[in-house]
């Protein structure tokens, strides 16, 4: 079986949740397919290692504008010139190559295989139901940047033969709104025990990208939680999300606006703080504390995708628990060396690549549907 997973971003470049996400899929793809990544961006020199040591074929836009060289001046209807070289040598790569089926992240993604040969299967990574999280923003009197209806996200669902789910709440989601096949194909970083207990805790971690969620769960953490904890604190935060000029009482605030290796600074902190109340989807940062083994406090909606990793004491849904938590976290050593333990176990114990047979059966099956559909 042959697939090529096709996409419009560097994701080799790993610094954010999307491309972590499309890596992850990849790795496990490679295990029951002969995978192609197709990106329309160019790979920079320095990540010809990352290439090499891939378990599966990497072609960047190099190699495709190599390949439309040869193929002319095809001009396709409502496609973008800046778009051309890309659609034009990814249509000759599915003919060349003959692979099953095509794999895009996003609704918004479908424009690189609208030219694909038919009979090819057409799959899409969800990331987010953003149905849900459209009604989890509104809650807040906030917009997403895709707002979608129900209705509007099955529509956009149907056009495809298989759908990819990264949590069991978003899978029954989709299932709700559309007839498309939905596979959960979680969203997984390997395990690295990074936790070293310190007796005289208080480092605590905050990471976040620039957004209008992230900007307020940043407000909300410094202005509503922090002044509520029982200990001064030493905060991390790392990302580029407006930290408003706001300074607790009890907090030593440190700004890494880039952090090369996220590893070093997980280790070097006691505790991981999401006390996010709005969005969708797997939050990265609730994973990767996760997968380092540092205890993360956080939120349902922080959660969410990865409630059955944590232990029930870590998810707390107003400032007072939060900040409760948060210090008696900090003075409790023992418990914290358990909590990080035990989310360890549940990741560990976790079968996260269930879902490949699955997903094998339903490509082959609708691959097979689809060349006897052709051929009649």
């Amino acid at each position: 079986m042959k697939i090529a997973a096709i996409i419009d971003f560097p994701y080799w470049e790993g610094n954010v949740g999307t491309a972590i996400r499309h890596e992850s899929l990849c790795q496990s793809l490679s295990k029951v397919c002969d995978l192609t990544v197709i990106s329309s961006v160019t790979m920079h020199s320095s990540d010809n290692a990352f290439a090499e040591s891939a378990p599966y074929k990497l072609l960047d836009r190099k190699q495709l504008k190599q390949i439309d060289r040869y193929l002319g001046d095809i001009r396709y209807p409502g496609v973008r010139p800046d778009r051309l070289t890309t659609v034009r040598s990814i249509s000759a790569l599915c003919q060349r190559e003959q692979f099953d089926a095509v794999l895009t992240p996003y609704f918004n993604r479908d424009w690189m295989t609208e030219h694909v040969p038919s009979d090819v299967v057409r799959i899409v990574d969800t990331h987010d139901c953003q149905s849900q999280r459209t009604r989890s923003f509104s809650r807040h009197a906030l917009t997403p940047t895709f707002s979608m209806t129900p209705e509007a996200e099955g529509k956009q669902l149907d056009r495809y033969d298989i759908a990819l789910a990264m949590s069991d709440e978003d899978h029954d989601e989709f299932a709700q709104i559309s007839r498309t096949p939905i596979v959960t194909a979680p969203f997984r970083l390997p395990l690295r025990d990074l936790y070293r207990l310190r007796h005289k805790a208080m480092d605590v971690l905050f990471i976040a990208a620039q957004s209008d969620v992230n900007d307020l769960t940043m407000l909300y953490l410094l202005r509503d939680i922090i002044p509520l904890v029982n200990q001064p604190v030493r905060l991390h935060i790392v990302g580029n999300v407006t930290v408003p000029n706001i300074q607790p009482h009890n907090a030593e605030i440190l700004h890494h606006a880039r952090v090369d290796d996220l590893a070093d600074i997980y280790s070097k902190v006691d505790l991981s703080l999401n006390p996010t109340f709005a969005g969708g989807g797997v939050k990265t940062k609730t994973l990767e504390a996760i997968a380092y083994g540092v205890p993360i406090i956080t939120t349902d909606e922080g959660a969410r995708g990865m409630r059955h990793l944590l232990p029930d004491s870590v998810v707390v849904n107003d400032k007072e628990s939060f900040a409760y938590t948060v210090g008696m976290l900090l003075q409790n050593n023992k418990l914290r060396g358990q909590i990080s333990q035990q989310m360890l176990a549940n990741l560990a114990a976790e079968r996260k690549e269930d879902w490949l047979e699955p997903f094998t059966h339903l490509v082959k099956g609708a691959r097979a549907a689809k060349l006897e559909s052709v051929q009649s």
